[in-house]
């Protein structure tokens, strides 16, 4: 089954500010640039592999169906809707994994 991947705002807003973080806190153009060239790819990938990552494994982000998996250091999580006649794996957020995780999602959902 092929998902429609969708990327959310908030997800849009976190690439731009990993970007913004690494191009002039880092001050390495080279390195935003392949990070984020990784990033969109991983979720590029999601179109086929939606299905075979984790659910979180936290409540109440378990029982929603959020999904996570790592690249490098950085953490995606998406919802995985496979409705037959049109799957779609949103992405609702990029987050840098040494963050406590709980609390980004618990801010993205108030």
């Amino acid at each position: 089954m092929e998902f429609k991947v969708v990327v959310s705002e908030q997800a849009e807003n976190d690439l731009a500010n990993i970007y913004s973080y690494i191009l002039n806190e880092l001050k390495s153009q080279i390195n935003a640039d392949a990070v984020l060239g990784r990033l969109y790819t991983a979720m590029e990938n999601l179109s086929f592999t939606a299905g075979s990552h984790h659910l979180y494994p936290n409540e109440p982000w378990h029982s929603l169906g959020i999904h996570y998996f790592s690249v490098n250091n950085y953490s995606i999580f998406y919802i995985a809707d496979s409705n037959e006649d049109n799957p779609v794996a949103t992405v609702i957020h990029v987050v840098y994994g040494k963050r406590d995780l709980d609390r980004v999602l618990n801010e993205n959902n108030r």
